[in-house]
């Protein structure tokens, strides 16, 4: 690619809405430009370090079992309705009407979409395990989108959803979610700490966000500094393994490390006072566990081994692709501009010719 036939288009000062140093050195470097408030067009070189991120989860989703798909970004308000969200998400959801005067919502996470696809074409036991994900736009009515892609209105997002017949195999989808979201973060240049969190919206007793660490996080964390010292590596894996998937979350979450919802003083002073540490994290995804609330909620059931009708276990596991690039940059850059992780740089070398 020659730069003289790019569109890049660069800015010699800083803009002055950006806060942070990813919003300016996304501004600057022409990956993206704002459209409205939290809203971004993202131009060619953004868009090429996007679908860099983007392949990443693809190959370890799939490296994991987990089968691609793609969801519309609108959904019906009937489906929320007979699960009992709909009034309880708040602001955050862009509700609309069609010509019809049909309730309808952009979507912000896709629980509901995805059960009724379940419940429409799985009817026994023998057709379990099951996990499918999607990279799809989301959109979520911040009251203050600010630090760009951080904390944006639109943005986007893998979201991958399990169904299984027991909690313990709904357990192992979660752990081997964990795993491959380890492998995913490694492969971009990131250290992306699980952390025990609150489950928010989406519910569910077992959940981790994983935090990479910058001052211009915006969760508190609080952590032995021991947790930071563990590498996944090249290592190999059998996802089908339960006793290997559950070693990594244990080997993983053993160490203290909780966000501020979940913070327990007690169990922090625990920790040897040298390696007790408060800072500040960017979350860059989720995973949940919530058990039968969206099955029993939307009657999502399969003819078990004793031939009765049985709600299926699930789980949901987010990325958000889009904010990663803002992390990325949070992480690793200097007064120069942005320093990309081999892994996700937009071009390996440059060229330039001689002169004079």
């Amino acid at each position: 690619m020659r730069l003289s036939r790019y569109f890049l288009p660069v800015l010699k000062e800083n803009p002055s809405e950006a806060q942070i140093v990813s919003h300016r050195y996304m501004l600057r470097a022409g990956l993206i430009k704002q459209s409205s408030a939290g809203i971004y067009s993202w131009l060619p070189l953004g868009f090429k370090v996007l679908k860099k991120l983007e392949g990443i989860v693809h190959e370890e989703q799939q490296r994991a079992g987990h089968m691609p798909m793609l969801m519309p970004t609108i959904q019906s308000a009937d489906l929320w309705r007979e699960s009992g969200r709909y009034d309880d998400y708040g602001q955050e959801m862009l509700r609309m009407q069609d010509r019809h005067g049909r309730d309808m919502l952009f979507t912000p996470t896709a629980e509901e979409l995805i059960t009724d696809i379940f419940r429409a074409h799985v009817s026994s036991y023998k057709d379990l395990p099951l996990t499918m994900y999607q990279i799809q736009w989301k959109f979520r009515d911040e009251i203050r989108p600010r630090f760009g892609v951080m904390r944006g209105r639109e943005f986007y997002m893998k979201d991958g959803y399990n169904f299984d017949l027991s909690k313990e195999d709904a357990l192992h989808a979660y752990n081997r979610h964990l795993v491959s979201y380890l492998r995913t973060y490694e492969r971009m240049g990131l250290q992306a700490i699980p952390m025990r969190a609150d489950g928010g919206p989406i519910g569910g007793d077992y959940t981790h966000e994983f935090l990479v660490l910058a001052e211009t996080g915006e969760s508190e964390v609080f952590y032995d500094s021991a947790v930071t010292d563990l590498s996944f590596g090249d290592r190999e894996i059998d996802y089908d393994d339960v006793a290997q998937c559950q070693g990594v979350l244990e080997e993983f979450t053993s160490k203290y490390a909780r966000t501020d919802e979940t913070h327990d003083e007690a169990l922090f002073n625990a920790v040897p006072e040298e390696r007790r540490k408060v800072a500040r994290g960017i979350e860059v995804g989720q995973i949940f566990y919530f058990g039968a609330k969206y099955s029993e909620a939307l009657n999502a059931t399969v003819q078990g081994p004793d031939g009765k009708p049985t709600p299926v276990h699930m789980g949901s596991h987010g990325i958000g692709v889009s904010r990663l690039l803002g992390a990325i940059i949070e992480a690793s850059h200097d007064d120069k501009g942005i320093i990309w992780p081999e892994g996700v740089t937009p071009f390996h070398c440059g060229i330039q010719p001689e002169t004079g």
